[in-house]
């Protein structure tokens, strides 16, 4: 019914393709006969227009549903409250990042409901809502579609991507294509997260059509994933380990990324921690490295820059890169407090 995009697809430098595409697609669905809506701009900084859509239907006795990004739910729940909407009964299908307990409670305290899912490019849905979870991001794994197993303890040293990078954490998700149908075949296929797996009764009707596994604490390893944008762990060493200390100068570990769950207001907030001993650098400056950077390029990654740049998910932090607890400083760093 409605189609809500963060990017204009108008903005300078974007690459052609992401414009027109949307275009095509549009004049796909009137040709079709299946028309969709044109796309209204709703940047992460101002997601009203959504707020305002949801409000209105509710008030026409209909229940709006909106697939969307975890964090983006909570962005829209809270300019509805700061706008004084009420969305109560609204519903949002979020993925591409953590379900944490921080983001459910700012949806359910408007009245509305957030229903966790997980998927890939190269896998589809993986996993969907249960409605009576243990968890914040409980879901129902879809295991007539892949099979899933994990390293366990005997196998975290194990070194993934054939002997480079980072071991295998005992939890990691392998994956394994089952439908002869799957357009990418996949045999023990870790894409980067790991999670808790269970199998219990939870009542569900998912669970009675005969999906009882369910997996919760979705968490990744060597992905940074923030307002529904992922950065690869390989893009973001070369920007601290080169493009950073040879603009500002130090060393690869006077920079670090430090993921937070969540913000003071469950909202996605990423922090690039630059040494203090670095001296006087202006932070706005530091940013546009590292956007320009990690952004360059008219591909999907310019798309994060913009996203990111408008929705002030970045922010420069003058502090020690963080160590963990054998001494290590990790490019990314996840701050589970």
């Amino acid at each position: 019914m409605r189609w809500f995009t963060p990017v204009d697809p108008a903005l300078p430098g974007l690459n052609a393709r992401y414009r027109l595409g949307a275009r095509a697609m549009r004049l796909g669905s009137l040709l079709s006969g299946v028309p969709l809506p044109a796309a209204t701009l709703a940047p992460l900084a101002a997601p009203l227009p959504i707020a305002r859509w949801l409000a209105d239907e509710l008030k026409n006795d209909r229940i709006p549903h909106v697939w969307t990004f975890a964090s983006s739910a909570v962005l829209i729940c809270q300019a509805a409250t700061e706008a004084g909407l009420d969305i109560r009964g609204a519903r949002f299908t979020g993925g591409g990042e953590p379900t944490t307990a921080a983001r459910r409670a700012v949806v359910e305290g408007v009245g509305a409901v957030l229903l966790p899912r997980m998927g890939a490019t190269e896998t589809d849905i993986l996993a969907y809502a249960c409605v009576h979870p243990e968890a914040p991001d409980d879901r129902h794994f879809f295991d007539d579609r892949h099979a899933l197993i994990q390293p366990g303890p005997g196998f975290a040293g194990t070194p993934g991507n054939h002997g480079v990078g980072p071991a295998l954490p005992a939890k990691a998700m392998l994956l394994s294509s089952l439908l002869p149908s799957a357009p990418i075949l996949l045999l023990n296929v870790c894409m980067g997260d790991q999670a808790e797996i269970t199998r219990r009764n939870c009542g569900c009707a998912l669970e009675q059509d005969g999906w009882g596994v369910h997996i919760h604490t979705v968490r990744s390893f060597e992905k940074l994933t923030a307002g529904g944008i992922t950065l690869l762990d390989i893009d973001v060493i070369r920007v601290l380990e080169e493009v950073l200390p040879a603009r500002f100068g130090g060393s690869p570990t006077d920079y670090q990324l430090l993921e937070t769950l969540d913000g003071a207001r469950a909202r996605p907030e990423i922090r690039l921690l630059v040494n203090p001993a670095l001296g006087d650098i202006d932070p706005a400056v530091i940013s546009d490295v590292f956007f320009n950077a990690i952004g360059g390029g008219t591909g999907g990654e310019r798309l994060m820059e913009l996203q990111w740049r408008s929705g002030g998910v970045l922010r420069i932090v003058r502090e020690l890169p963080r160590k963990t607890a054998s001494g290590k400083i990790l490019h990314l760093f996840l701050d589970r407090t």
